[in-house]
C-alpha cells in the first residue's frame, strides 16, 4: 500500500501511521518448522515533534525498535528504512552504516528528515526450529491496535498448516477476526483489518488490554495426539478450527488431573519437622510447613545455581542429599499434600491478572496464574513460589479479580467449577513508612540523611526482592532450619570447601556490590537529584516469618539541591523530603478511562530536620494540607520543638481502581501531595 495523504481530520496531529501490516506464518514440512514473520509499516511525519521522536530508531536483542513496533529477535532478521519525499523521491538508508552500538543499544540515525516526509520501516524475521516432531507453544501476542499517532489502516495476518492450533480473538470493540482463502488446502488464513483508528495517550494507571480495541493470539504446534495431551495450553478441538474461547468446562476438564495432591510419604520431611517443633494448630503447620518448604525445596538450591552460573563448581550439591526442587506446578500439589495430611479443605484457584482482561475473556493458557485457596474462616493463599513469599499475601494483580474456584472433592478430585473473587486489600494492609532524620551541613552546604524504612502488605514482598540480598537471607535460613551450606555439610570443612565458599562469597559480595549501588541510585532518583554520596544500607528486620513489616535503615548525603540562599537567610525546600509525588499534568486532567493504581495503600512520612543555632523558621504553615474525600487523601502537619522541625504527611489510595468519573476527586489530593513537594520554608537568620 502506497498510501501518502492524510486525511484533513487529522492535519493537526504530529505524525500519522498510514499503513501497519503485521504478517505471521507457521508452517511443518516434517523436518523444520518455519515460523517467518514481518511488520510493515509507514508513517508520515507532519511536525518538528515528530521529526525528533523518529530521528533514531533504537534496538537491541530481543527488544523492541523505537516504541510503537512489535517485539522481535535480533537473529535472523532484516531491517529496511526508506524515507519517501513528498516529490515520490525515496532515499533507502544503509543501514550497517547507519547503526551505532552504544551501551548495548543499537541506534540507526535516520538523516534528512523532513516535515511532510514518509518513514517506510520494514522488520523481517526468518525463524525455525530444526526437529519438525512433539509440540511447541509460541510466545503470545497480544496487541491494542491504536497508538500514539493515529492509524488510517492496520492490518494482522495469521497463516497456519495443519499441526498448528490457534487462539484468536479480538476484544473491547475491535473488528472481528475472517478468514480468508488460500490457494493450499492444508492452510489456513485469518485476518483482522481496522482504518481510522484514533490515537491514544496510554495515561498513567492505565490497561490497554482492558480498555482499548485489542486482539490476541498463540500458536501450539502439536505434532500428535500424545503432543496435543501434552502441551500446556488451551487446544480446540479440531486444528482447522481456531479457539475463540475457553468455558467452564473446559478449564475443569484441563486441570481435573493437574494438581494431585502428594501423599503422605511425600510431605514426610514436613511432617516431621512440624511434629519436633511441636506445632498442632492447623493454620499454623501450613503457614510454618510453606516456611520449611521455601527453604528446603526452593531458597537452598540457589547457592548451587549461582555456583554453577559463575563456573565455581557444575556439581555441587545439598548436603542432605534432597533433590525435590518445587516448580510452580507441584509447589501447589505439595501444599495440597500438607492440607490433605492436616486435614484442611482448600480450593484451586484459576485466575489472571488483572491487567490482562477479565477471566470471562480468558483465551491463552499462558494468562493464567493457578493457586491454591486454603478454606480457614481467614483464607490462605498460594499462587508462587519465590525467594520471600509468605502465606499471608498473594499476587497484587490477582486483587479483586473474578476468578475460577475448581472444588476439590475428598482431597483429590475436581469436579466441578464455580466464579468467585479474590480478597482486596485495604490502604491500612498496605503500608510504606519513612522516619526520615535531616541535618544540615554547615554553610547550608547539604544534608546529612538517615532514613529508617518499613514496608508492610504488597509494599513487602516487592521491596524485599530489591531490598534483602542473597547471602544475608540465606544465611539466616540456614541457621533457622538448621541445615548445612553445600560447602559445609561436615563439623570440619575440607580445604576444597573452604576454597568454594571463599570463591561463592566473592560472588556474593559482587552482587550486593551492585545492589547497594543500585539502592543508591534509587534514592538519588526519589529525591530527584543526580546523586547521593556516601550510601550505605542495612537491614533491621527482614521478618520473613511473620506478617511483621520489612524494616530497614540507609544513610547518605545530599547536596544543596534543595537550598537557595536569600541575603543571610536560606530557603529550603522541605516538601522534596518526601520524595517525588506524582505531578498530573495539564493534558491529563480530563480522563475518560478508569485508573488502577495497583491496590488501596498508605504513605506516611515522619521528616525531623535539625535547625541550625541562630536560624529560626518562617513559613511553617505552608506545610499544612488537609484534602480528603472518597477516593483518597493526603494529610500534613509541621510543627517545631526543641530545636527541631517536624513535618508528617500521610498520603492514602482508598481503593484500588477509579472510575474516570472518580478522576477528579483523586485530582484533589494527587495535587494537593504536589504542592506540598513543592513547599519551601526559610530559615531565617536571627
Amino acid at each position: 500500500m502506497k498510501v501518502v495523504d492524510t486525511p484533513e481530520k487529522w492535519a493537526g496531529e504530529s505524525a500519522v501511521i498510514l499503513y501497519k501490516h503485521s504478517y505471521y506464518e507457521y508452517t511443518n514440512n516434517g523436518r523444520k518448522r518455519f515460523t517467518p514473520s514481518y511488520t510493515h509499516q509507514r508513517i508520515k511525519v507532519l511536525d518538528k515533534a515528530a521529526i525528533e521522536y523518529f530521528s533514531e530508531l533504537n534496538y537491541d536483542q530481543n527488544e523492541s525498535y523505537g516504541t510503537i513496533f512489535r517485539k522481535l529477535f535480533q537473529d535472523n532478521t532484516i531491517l529496511g528504512v526508506k524515507i519517501v519525499k513528498p516529490n515520490g523521491d525515496e532515499n533507502i538508508l544503509d543501514i550497517k552504516s547507519e547503526t551505532v552500538t552504544q551501551d548495548n543499544t543499537n541506534k540507526i540515525a535516520i538523516p534528512g528528515l523532513e516535515i511532510g516526509d514518509v518513514i517506510d520501516i520494514f522488520i523481517y524475521e526468518d525463524d525455525f526450529l530444526k526437529d519438525g516432531q512433539g509440540y511447541q507453544i509460541y510466545p503470545k501476542v497480544e496487541n491494542v491496535l491504536s497508538a500514539r499517532y493515529p492509524t488510517l489502516y492496520y492490518k494482522t495476518t495469521i497463516e497456519v498448516e495443519n499441526d498448528f492450533f490457534l487462539n484468536m480473538e479480538t476484544y473491547n470493540g475491535a473488528p472481528e477476526v475472517k478468514e480468508v482463502p488460500t490457494d493450499r488446502k492444508a492452510t489456513r488464513r485469518y485476518v483482522l483489518e481496522a482504518e481510522d483508528l484514533e490515537k491514544n495517550d496510554f495515561p498513567r494507571w492505565f490497561y490497554p488490554l482492558v480498555e482499548l480495541p485489542s486482539v490476541k493470539f498463540q500458536v501450539t504446534f502439536a505434532f500428535r495426539g500424545d503432543d496435543e495431551r501434552d502441551a500446556n495450553a488451551f487446544l480446540s478441538k479440531e486444528e482447522a478450527s481456531r479457539k475463540t474461547k475457553v468455558t467452564k468446562d473446559e478449564i475443569v476438564n484441563y486441570y481435573a488431573d493437574r494438581f494431585d495432591a502428594f501423599s503422605r510419604g511425600d510431605i514426610k520431611r514436613v511432617r516431621k519437622y512440624l511434629e519436633e517443633k511441636g506445632i498442632i494448630n492447623k493454620r499454623e503447620q501450613i503457614v510454618q510447613g510453606f516456611y520449611f518448604l521455601r527453604h528446603q525445596y526452593f531458597n537452598k538450591f540457589i547457592e548451587l545455581v549461582v555456583m554453577s552460573e559463575n563456573g565455581i563448581s557444575s556439581y555441587a550439591q545439598p548436603c542432605d542429599g534432597s533433590f525435590l526442587l518445587l516448580t510452580e506446578k507441584n509447589f501447589i500439589s505439595y501444599v495440597a499434600g500438607m492440607a490433605k495430611e492436616f486435614e484442611i479443605d482448600y480450593d484451586i484457584i484459576v485466575a489472571t491478572a488483572d491487567y490482562n482482561g477479565p477471566i470471562d475473556d480468558l483465551l491463552l493458557q499462558s494468562n493464567v496464574t493457578y493457586g491454591l485457596r486454603l478454606n480457614f474462616p481467614k483464607p490462605l493463599h498460594f499462587f508462587d513460589l519465590s525467594y520471600h513469599a509468605q502465606p499471608e499475601y498473594f499476587p497484587e494483580n490477582l486483587e479483586d479479580t473474578k476468578v475460577y474456584v475448581l472444588s476439590v472433592k475428598n482431597n483429590r478430585k475436581i469436579e466441578d467449577a464455580a466464579f468467585d473473587r479474590m480478597p482486596k486489600t485495604e490502604a491500612s494492609d498496605n503500608i510504606s513508612k519513612e522516619s526520615i532524620a535531616v541535618s544540615i551541613k554547615d554553610g547550608f552546604e547539604g544534608f546529612d540523611v538517615k532514613r529508617t524504612l518499613e514496608y508492610s502488605g504488597h509494599f513487602k514482598i516487592e521491596e524485599a526482592n530489591r531490598r534483602v540480598f542473597l547471602k544475608d537471607f540465606l544465611d539466616e535460613e540456614f541457621v533457622h532450619f538448621d541445615n548445612n551450606h553445600t560447602y559445609n555439610c561436615k563439623k570440619r570443612q575440607k580445604d576444597s570447601e573452604k576454597i568454594l565458599e571463599d570463591k561463592l562469597d566473592a560472588v556474593y559480595a559482587k552482587i550486593k556490590k551492585n545492589r547497594i549501588e543500585s539502592m543508591k541510585e534509587r534514592a538519588a532518583s526519589n529525591f530527584g537529584v543526580d546523586k547521593v554520596e556516601d550510601y550505605d544500607y542495612s537491614i533491621i528486620d527482614a521478618s520473613r516469618y511473620s506478617k511483621a513489616p520489612l524494616a530497614v535503615e540507609d544513610t547518605f548525603v545530599l547536596g544543596d539541591d534543595f537550598v537557595k540562599r536569600a541575603g543571610p537567610n536560606y530557603l529550603i525546600e522541605v516538601g522534596k523530603f518526601i520524595g517525588g509525588q506524582v505531578q498530573i499534568d495539564d493534558d491529563e486532567r480530563i480522563r475518560t478511562s478508569r485508573a488502577n493504581t495497583g491496590s488501596a495503600k498508605t504513605y506516611e512520612y515522619s521528616i525531623t530536620l535539625d535547625i541550625p543555632d541562630g536560624y529560626e523558621i518562617v513559613g511553617l504553615d505552608k506545610l499544612q494540607f488537609d484534602v480528603g474525600n472518597a477516593t483518597g487523601s493526603f494529610v500534613s502537619d509541621a510543627s517545631v520543638q526543641n530545636g527541631k522541625l517536624t513535618v508528617m504527611t500521610k498520603k492514602v489510595y482508598a481503593k484500588k481502581f477509579f472510575e474516570a468519573s472518580e478522576w477528579s476527586s483523586m485530582l484533589e489530593w494527587l495535587d494537593a501531595g504536589y504542592s506540598f513537594s513543592q513547599v519551601k520554608v526559610m530559615f531565617k537568620k536571627l
